[in-house]
């Protein structure tokens, strides 16, 4: 979580010499977005131990794009596609097993922004959407055979990409948009929750989160 708090306090204090106002937007006018993020979720740490699997968590870097379209002075709709970085733990389990799991998710989503102060130097962005998201996972597994001597006792097996797993997510946050007529700089916040389906429940049935949280430094270009 400190990468996170981080990156919106040095994106708060970073807007703070911007004089350049931002000019009220029409309906029709485009925009897109882009930049890179810290995300956070719960999960299984490296070399923690689990009777069953767990999906890794942890706090990674990843990216966000997205393109949007004013809809109204106070009101725009966006698609973004984004994704998290990759998520890993080894995981000793019973029987002489240990799992490396590795993880990422690449999410589809809508958006509705508000733009609570169109045309004022600083606008402050209350969004809320859905998602589709996609969780690519890999796993490899060691096994440890006491019988065997000790340069041959860990068994490694190959790292296999399994089938990818779907859920859908509902977003909500807050971004803070600053800068010009046509760039703006765009400190953002977000919070997520993700579906549990029975085929996450099943590949995972240590635990997968719910929940993400993220921070994000964006740019936005207005066309």
């Amino acid at each position: 979580m400190r990468p996170v708090v981080g990156l919106l306090v040095f994106s708060i204090l970073a807007v703070a010499p911007v004089r350049e106002a931002i000019a009220q937007e029409l309906p029709g006018s485009v925009y897109v977005l882009g930049g890179l993020m810290i995300a956070h979720q719960d999960g299984a740490s490296d070399g923690e131990s689990q009777i069953y699997i767990t999906a890794p968590g942890g706090t990674t870097l990843g990216w966000l794009v997205a393109g949007g379209v004013f809809v109204g002075s106070h009101v725009s709709v966006e698609g973004e596609w984004s994704s998290t970085g990759m998520m890993s733990a080894r995981e000793p389990s019973r029987y002489f097993l240990t799992y490396v799991e590795e993880r990422r998710d690449r999410l589809l989503g809508a958006i509705v922004r508000f733009h609570t102060r169109p045309g004022r130097r600083v606008d402050i962005e209350p969004l809320a959407g859905v998602a589709a998201v996609r969780h690519d996972r890999w796993s490899q597994t060691e096994t440890y055979r006491s019988y065997l001597p000790p340069d041959q006792a860990v068994e490694i097996g190959p790292r296999i990409r399994y089938d990818t797993l779907t859920s859908a997510a509902f977003i909500a946050g807050v971004d803070l948009c600053a800068g010009g007529r046509h760039v703006a700089f765009v400190p953002s916040f977000r919070v997520r929750a993700v579906t549990r389906g029975e085929d996450i429940v099943a590949y995972y049935p240590g635990g997968f989160p719910r929940w993400t949280i993220s921070g994000g430094a964006y740019v936005r270009i207005d066309f």
